[in-house]
């Protein structure tokens, strides 16, 4: 075992594991919380079971006591059937391991707990994910009785980290091993699930009382003062909850710290450092090669080996962004590794205070705050395994069989795999040789029409000068540049408008401290610097199309009509697309707005179906217009031959109305992912046919030849709708007073929301105490 486990630090200090004095405050402010939250589910709880059994048995009890009783027990039930509902989370879908199937791997994790002073894992689970964690039953009997902790080690993880790079890993997740407050989180996830199926929860209890309040007005004041009843608890639990969770989180945070220090005092300071830098790159991976699976399996192709593909995504990355460092752990350097920093401090945050986990930058700070100076073991942690091919062969399978593949799926060779991998990703807009232009931005966005993506100042322009002048070097730094300058501009102005908070209340910007006084002016200048970059970028694309434009030209055969219908197709679908992600994400706002009290009134219906009614016309229109689209024999081709029609299918879904509006919200995301999806493959397609003619008239123009007649060019609607950037559908950002008061938005309202609940609550004890005597 000596051999394989990677070296401890020598010279540790004694007290660097010791929780700060945070921890402490936070974990008893956790305990205050929930003790509160429990002490009023039960006791909310036992007084009215004990009032409904009083009652029904007290003898000769008058038509008053006998009605309270009633009323009662129907809030009994409603309190205690959260507790029978409880989620047991004892089984688990991933593959236990032992010591027996594993030995190297046991040997290495018990001898990382007994170091980390940690009691050893009672389960051992390995999983498909880009993940370590630990784990336990939960029942509600975990209550009052302790749980053992179970581990879980993520293969995805596993394949990506070296062994000192996952000993820091496991190392912290022993650190939360050791600590006693993690029974915390357990009664909390308990807790939670109480709390959620009380407030959120609509059952068969809150239908009774809707019709209850709906009949004889004789009767329905019994439905409104129980319905108010009820609300008044969902209130009181809701905001004692809200207060438990913060509480609860802030210790989480200082949890994870504290753990972190754990794995700094086994591995140093830069290996916990290393690995979350590289998890970034792990879980894209991770997610490509999920994708990649799922279809390979629609094809009935099963990939054998889902570990080997997302290490050749990694690989194909790094390709693609021209960065051999993606995905590598970062270079230390000689001198004072201590004030080496890897992650760097955003200018804006989402408030923390729902945050489970610290920012990276944080961690990075607590790691080295006491820098533990460590050599990092590069070794593979596959070496831990007996047999690693067999285990990942196994992981595979188990994750594709959970995926219901078809009787006629085959395995597939890895070798075919990566192949089919390659392929996907051989599109000619990933070539490194074009720097990165069209990646991850759109070159027909800010234009409300085709003209404007071509440079009308070509005819004093030399055409050998300019093609020989595409792609230069700088514009890799110019798109950089663009995306950090949209960056800043996004954050600057989330902090004008208080959507997020500068970490630790301080606005940093470029090294600088501005006031929000100066966010305005910072701003300012942010845009000026911006709108220089854009303009550049966006000069140097209208001269890539004018070029080529000018070549095909001078080619004749009817290659100038076909770049426009490319570059034209490119424009259509680009923003039809947009328009319809912009449609659809104004009815989510409109949804959430009006069902943010969980109660949607006939005003708010009707705005809903003026939205709704909107958003399908919008959709209606992309599938009218759809035979004035004609994709030429290039693109048809990628399509199996078919046409636009064709390949969009027909419009079957109805307009929205009172009657069917239910209905129509359950199945409307699917129309438009099915419809975007189209526009998307389609929009892709026509860059890749846009640049490969580009590349071949290029080509043809240097080496003097001619080219055959070219297919005939697309077409696209006369008129169609444009969604330009910054003239989206405006969304309501904040909600009304009413809807805050019922949803405790804010701390006024959430005051007032709690003041009248309480008194509600209150006065149920002395209106039961007068009618029963």
């Amino acid at each position: 075992m000596e051999n394989i486990y990677p070296a401890s630090p020598i010279d540790v200090p004694p007290n660097l594991r010791k929780p700060r004095k945070s921890y402490k405050q936070r974990a008893i402010l956790a305990m205050v919380g929930l003790s509160l939250f429990v002490t009023l589910y039960f006791t909310l709880t036992s007084w009215f079971i004990w009032t409904a059994y009083r009652l029904f048995t007290t003898p000769n009890v008058e038509f008053e006591g006998m009605f309270i009783g009633v009323l009662s027990s129907f809030l009994a039930v409603f309190m205690v059937k959260p507790l029978l509902r409880v989620r047991h989370s004892s089984e688990s879908k991933d593959i236990e391991i032992t010591a027996k199937d594993e030995p190297r791997l046991f040997e290495f994790i018990y001898r990382l707990a007994d170091e980390a002073q940690a009691p050893r894992p009672h389960r051992v689970f390995l999983s498909p994910r880009v993940n370590a964690a630990v784990f336990y039953d939960v029942s509600i009997l975990n209550l009052f009785f302790t749980s053992k902790k179970n581990l879980e080690i993520g293969l995805g993880l596993v394949n990506i980290l070296t062994l000192g790079e996952f000993k820091a890993v496991l190392a912290h997740e022993f650190g939360h091993f050791a600590q006693r407050s993690m029974a915390v989180g357990r009664w909390v996830y308990i807790a939670q699930q109480i709390a959620s199926h009380i407030i959120h929860e609509r059952d068969a209890l809150d239908k009774f009382l809707r019709v209850l309040s709906r009949v004889d007005i004789r009767i329905a004041w019994i439905g409104w003062l129980l319905s108010l009843i009820v609300w008044s608890i969902r209130s009181l639990l809701e905001t004692a909850f809200r207060w438990l969770l913060l509480a609860q989180r802030a210790l989480s945070r200082e949890m994870e710290f504290q753990a972190d220090l754990v794995a700094v005092s086994l591995t140093g300071s830069d290996a916990l450092v290393h690995a979350l830098h590289r998890i970034h790159a792990a879980d894209d991976a991770w997610d490509r090669t999920l994708s990649f699976a799922s279809s390979e399996m629609r094809n009935n192709r099963l990939v054998t080996d889902l570990f080997t593909i997302q290490n050749h995504s990694i690989n194909k990355m790094r390709e693609i962004l021209n960065d051999q460092e993606y995905g590598q752990a970062p270079k230390l350097p000689d001198l004072e590794p201590e004030n080496h920093r890897v992650f760097q401090a955003a200018i804006a945050e989402s408030p923390r205070m729902w945050s489970t986990h610290p920012s990276n930058v944080d961690r990075e700070n607590n790691a080295k705050r006491i820098y533990v100076a460590n050599a990092c073991d590069n070794r593979s942690t596959w070496d831990l395994f007996a047999n690693s091919k067999q285990i990942r062969l196994k992981m595979t399978k188990n994750l594709l069989d959970g995926a219901s593949p078809s009787n006629d799926a085959k395995s597939v060779n890895i070798q075919d795999s990566l192949e089919q991998f390659d392929h996907q990703y051989s599109r000619l807009y990933l070539n490194p040789l074009y720097q990165g232009n069209y990646l991850g931005r759109s070159i027909v966005g800010h234009a409300a029409s085709t003209p404007e993506l071509y440079e009308s100042s070509h005819k004093n322009r030399n055409l050998e000068q300019d093609l020989a002048s595409l792609y230069p070097e700088s514009l890799v730094d110019d798109l950089e540049k663009l995306r950090v300058l949209e960056s800043e501009k996004a954050s600057l102005r989330a902090l004008q408008e208080g959507y997020v908070k500068a970490p630790e209340g301080v606005i940093r910007h470029r090294g600088k401290t501005i006031s929000r006084l100066d966010l305005p002016s910072t701003i300012a200048q942010v845009n000026v610097e911006l709108r220089a970059v854009k303009e550049r970028i966006l000069f140097h694309d209208r001269l890539c199309r004018t070029t080529h434009r000018r070549i095909a030209v001078k080619m004749g055969r009817g290659w100038e009509q076909y770049l426009v219908g490319l570059l034209e197709i490119l424009h259509y679908t680009d923003h039809t697309e947009a328009n319809l992600r912009d449609a659809l994400g104004y009815l989510d706002n409109v949804v959430g707005v009006i069902t943010a009290d969980g109660n949607v009134s006939g005003k708010e219906l009707q705005r809903l179906l003026v939205a709704a009614t909107e958003v399908y016309q919008v959709l209606a229109l992309v599938y009218e217009q759809s035979s004035l689209v004609k994709i030429d024999a290039n693109l048809s081709q990628a399509f199996d031959n078919l046409t636009w029609g064709e390949i969009l299918g027909s419009f079957e879904l109805v307009s929205p109305d009172r009657q069917n509006i239910n209905q129509w919200m359950n199945i409307i995301h699917n129309w438009f992912g099915v419809t975007i999806n189209a526009l998307s493959a389609l929009k892709l397609e026509a860059l890749e046919q846009l640049l490969k003619a580009e590349e071949m008239l290029s080509n043809a123009y240097r080496q003097s030849e001619t080219l055959e007649t070219a297919p005939d060019p697309s077409q696209t609607p006369e008129q169609y709708s444009v969604l330009l950037p910054g003239k989206e559908r405006k969304r309501q950002t904040r909600l009304g007073w009413w809807d805050r008061f019922q949803t405790a938005d804010g701390l006024v309202p959430q005051i007032l929301r709690l003041v009248v609940a309480g008194t509600i609550i209150a006065s149920v004890p002395i209106a039961v105490a007068t009618l029963s005597q």
